[in-house]
């Protein structure tokens, strides 16, 4: 398991796009939905505030030992 510190009221999808929104080097995110609602959730993603440093620093840990270990020898 693991434990991120999600935004109070936020939902996975919504921190997920924050997350990738907070790098400089992103410019557009195109996420799916398959209703209205989804659409309108995933824009609201835009309004959360920025993620603080410690929980940047927690999804780096997350994504370093869950994720780079699966999809970095395919690059």
């Amino acid at each position: 398991t693991c434990a991120l510190p999600i935004s109070a009221g936020a939902t996975l999808a919504q921190f997920a796009l924050a997350w990738i929104l907070s790098f400089d080097t992103v410019t557009t995110v195109i996420p799916g939905g398959q209703s209205r609602g989804q659409v309108l959730a995933n824009a609201a993603a835009a309004a959360l505030p920025p993620l603080d440093p410690a929980t940047m620093a927690a999804v780096a840990e997350v994504y370093d030992d869950i994720v780079r270990p699966l999809v970095h020898h395919r690059w």
